[in-house]
């Protein structure tokens, strides 16, 4: 088979002038490089679909001015999905702990984790969660902001 390919590579390569050999390579590298890119961010949408958990907020919260935008969860470094990022928009001054209670498939209370945060009114940050190592988030899973 090696022999084949060389026959056939020197057949090319004396075919063609150097500058159309180059952009040949030139357009099957972008055309190769697109396709990869392509294919890369459908998979990372399909992953983090596939790891989107549920996340509410309790309506006391919300007459607080506490709103969630955006959340994340993520690893930490033992490698468990238990460190759960959320976008925390203020409508109003506030000081005081948020807990994140994680709840399995089951609705059986699994993990929770507070922070003390203080934002001022129309301000907007992320807050960490970090769970216990035990802790595993995924899909199945519903988290509760109080």
């Amino acid at each position: 088979m090696k022999p084949f390919v060389f026959i056939i590579s020197s057949i090319l390569l004396t075919a063609c002038s150097t500058s159309e050999i180059k952009e040949s390579i030139n357009d099957a590298g972008d055309a190769t490089g697109q396709t990869a890119g392509e294919f890369f961010e459908g998979a990372t949408k399909g992953i983090q679909k596939a790891f989107d958990v549920k996340v509410s907020i309790d309506p006391q919260l919300k007459t607080k001015g506490i709103e969630v935008g955006k959340t994340q969860v993520a690893s930490d470094s033992a490698g468990t999905d238990n460190l759960l990022t959320v976008y925390v928009i203020f409508n109003q001054n506030f000081k005081g702990k948020l807990t994140a209670k994680a709840f399995d498939d089951k609705k059986l209370e699994m993990g929770r984790s507070s922070v003390e945060v203080q934002g001022k009114k129309d301000e907007a940050k992320y807050v960490d969660f970090h769970f216990d190592r035990r802790v595993n988030l995924d899909s199945k899973n519903e988290l509760v902001i109080q």
